[in-house]
């Protein structure tokens, strides 16, 4: 095996099922070690050869809840899940990005480690804001219940808040591997609350406003975004095609080089 090898190849030990492990006598390459192995199995009393390849511990997050959580789990594993497991190994985040939730505004939670920005409240409606005005610096949710009475009025069923915000924040940012909660995606990137909907929901109007803002452009009466977001993301949806107006909020975002995930 040496002289087809061209090198001195040092047995180390015999392994389950037959194998031997051979060692190299010097550092090489991946792709030099897969041409030996190649090489090697061209000889008629070798069945096989492959690279004795390096694994790692992967990382699973000690979160209370986390193994509760199967959409962040390997799709072979839970069908639909993001593979999350192999995706930390890479990367748990950077906290250079900002991530921006067009949503029904973020309650503070411990979950978010400090990471959770001021925001802005973007509901022009009094009534769906549900915190006494329109537009203003607080993108705190207030809750979106509807009475019997508020449902009737905009054709649709009465229902306790959601808390739907917080929920999508959490699921994008909650930090991982601290022992309590669950764990997001990402754990180290701020979270910017943009609050859009209210009770009954949003207008596409206030939307557009919202990712314009988000991504950092500039919006008529509204102080300008000090912090932009590079991912904004809308879980949120209604019939209809896109309209224009919400399609040139996109575009400015675009522009702005932000991913807009809706």
């Amino acid at each position: 095996l040496s002289t087809d090898a061209g090198m001195n190849l040092r047995a180390v030990r015999q392994v389950y099922g037959g194998g031997h492990v051979l060692a190299l006598p010097r550092s090489m390459a991946m792709a030099d070690v897969e041409e030996l192995a190649r090489k090697l199995a061209e000889r008629a009393d070798v069945e096989y050869a492959e690279p004795d390849r390096q694994m790692f511990a992967t990382l699973v997050p000690t979160d209370t809840q986390f193994p509760q959580q199967w959409d962040m789990r390997e799709s072979a594993v839970a069908p639909g899940g993001a593979s999350l497991l192999d995706a930390w190994d890479i990367t748990t985040g950077s906290p250079n990005l900002v991530m921006a939730v067009v949503d029904t505004g973020v309650l503070p939670h411990r979950d978010f480690g400090g990471r959770l920005l001021p925001g802005y409240d973007f509901i022009s409606n009094a009534v769906k804001s549900n915190d006494g005005g329109g537009r203003d610096n607080n993108a705190s949710d207030p809750g979106d219940w509807l009475t019997t009475s508020e449902a009737a009025s905009m054709r649709t069923t009465a229902r306790s808040s959601s808390w739907h915000g917080t929920h999508v924040a959490g699921t994008m940012g909650a930090s991982g591997n601290s022992g309590q909660g669950i764990a997001g995606i990402n754990w180290q990137s701020l979270i910017l609350p943009v609050r859009a909907l209210g009770k009954g929901g949003g207008s596409s109007s206030d939307i557009a406003d919202a990712i314009a803002w988000a991504s950092g452009a500039p919006v008529a009466g509204v102080p300008n975004n000090p912090t932009p977001a590079r991912v904004i993301n809308l879980s949120l949806g209604g019939s209809g095609a896109c309209s224009r107006t919400t399609q040139a909020a996109i575009d400015a975002a675009l522009e702005r080089q932000a991913v807009v995930v809706v």
